[in-house]
């Protein structure tokens, strides 16, 4: 029969010690990892080009396909279209990305929903007597929903690199 002695408790202490604290320094070891892998996912390319897209394809849901139904109609859509695009560039704008070709992109496409915004103004507010103007606002217009498609392929391209 084996009887306990001091010496067996004090190796048994030591090596339950030795467990807490191996087992304590691996979660510290496994939380620094978690910390640092959250870390780096969100300042990574792939996180923030999402952050941008998914703005990005919000804004294009909003605007209307085409118009066309009565002035009345259209002019309320560009009007809302217009409230909605400001809406997304103050989104954008609060937005903070460390990748700079991305924030590059978000400058880009607040200035366009700016500019679309304006431009859908200025269609409901031309005067419908003046040909001439209504024309010219039209082509500013189509002219700045055009740079949509190119600003988007960019981001494309640009996101989808390795």
């Amino acid at each position: 029969m084996k009887t306990v002695t001091r010496e067996d408790s004090a190796t048994r202490a030591t090596r339950r010690a030795t467990f807490f604290t191996r087992k304590y320094a691996f979660s510290f070891v496994v939380a620094c990892f978690l910390t640092a892998a959250a870390t780096n996912h969100g300042n990574s390319k792939v996180f923030q080009c999402n952050r941008l897209v998914a703005i990005v394809n919000e804004a294009a849901d909003a605007q209307p396909d085409a118009l066309g139904q009565t002035i009345t109609e259209d002019n309320r859509r560009l009007l809302k279209t217009a409230i909605q695009l400001d809406g997304y560039a103050d989104q954008l704008e609060l937005m903070e990305f460390s990748n700079q070709q991305i924030e590059g992109f978000q400058w880009q496409f607040i200035k366009l929903y700016r500019d679309t915004s304006k431009a859908s103004g200025a269609v409901v507010t031309a005067p419908a007597s003046n040909f001439k103007v209504v024309s010219q606002v039209n082509r500013t217009l189509i002219e700045t929903q055009a740079r949509e498609g190119s600003l988007v392929q960019a981001v494309n391209r640009y996101c989808q690199a390795e």
